[in-house]
């Protein structure tokens, strides 16, 4: 009886795993920062094209519901949330004015 209560609580577990498996991240998100151009990021770029598992960067660096985390581009250049990989060495760097269109830029409709 014991085993079979185990199964049961092991299988409706991973059935909200399996569903949300199949649509990666929601897509692309869009953040509207104050006096900037929207932030579009693709959840494909990072899970797909760049092989990174959801956790690399979920709950260390984001929480998994968009806007609880309060993102400001002071913080992403010191190295905290996209700044973490995104610094010149894991990935570009957030801080090179140069570099600014690639998050920064008109939404794609």
């Amino acid at each position: 009886m014991k085993k079979i209560a185990s199964m049961l609580i092991s299988i409706t577990c991973l059935i909200p795993l399996a569903v949300s498996a199949q649509k990666i991240g929601g897509g692309d998100l869009v953040f509207s920062p104050k006096n900037a151009l929207p932030v579009i990021f693709s959840h494909e770029k990072h899970v797909v094209r760049q092989d990174l598992k959801c956790t690399n960067c979920h709950y260390g660096v984001f929480q998994m519901a968009q806007g609880s985390d309060k993102m400001q581009m002071d913080k992403i250049t010191k190295g905290d949330f996209c700044g973490q990989c995104h610094n010149g060495q894991k990935a570009f760097d957030v801080g090179d004015k140069a570099n600014c269109s690639r998050c920064h830029r008109a939404s794609q409709k």
